[in-house]
């Protein structure tokens, strides 16, 4: 289920949770990956932590727009081992322009072979000009592309999984 919502003074939240047949740790074990993850909004190229990831990170990375490309950069403002994570991605002008948002993963157990992952995103729209409906509905297909890449991502790791345990037990 995915949820987009814009307040009338321009707060943004895009919500999503969906299961996955994949243990909890396994989960966290591909989402730590915090360059591949911090890539699945496809706007989002070349994500560089400065260290290692861990809360106060600092992040650069770059957004494309077609053959456009704007450096932003950012935190890492949670890092809980086996949890999740977020990170703030602003503009290099400043917090209150360019959509600054904050995109976050948190993983909730529901069994020794079930996860739900929830993925949200908030911020703050600073495109005036663009009335709100159009805006949700542009968010809402941006966020939506983001979360199938998410699942797709996932699920292909559980078919790597499985294909792997029965080459491992084959041979």
């Amino acid at each position: 289920m995915i949820a987009v919502r814009i307040s009338p003074a321009g707060a943004v939240t895009c919500r999503a949770a969906f299961e996955l047949p994949l243990a909890p740790i396994s989960v966290w074990g591909q989402i730590r990956d915090f360059s591949c993850y911090a890539r699945q909004d496809f706007f989002h190229d070349d994500p560089q932590v400065e260290g290692i990831p861990r809360r106060g990170a600092a992040i650069t990375l770059t957004h494309r727009y077609a053959a456009l490309r704007f450096r932003r950069v950012g935190r890492i403002l949670v890092w809980r081992e086996g949890v999740g994570y977020s990170f703030s991605d602003l503009s290099r002008r400043g917090p209150r322009v360019g959509f600054p948002h904050v995109f976050s993963y948190r993983i909730e157990p529901l069994g020794p072979d079930a996860t739900r992952l929830h993925v949200v995103v908030r911020g703050r729209w600073t495109a005036r000009w663009i009335p709100h409906l159009f805006a949700r509905l542009w968010l809402w297909w941006v966020f939506g592309h983001v979360v199938r890449s998410i699942r797709n991502e996932l699920l292909l790791y559980r078919v790597w999984r499985k294909r792997h345990k029965f080459a491992s037990s084959a041979g």
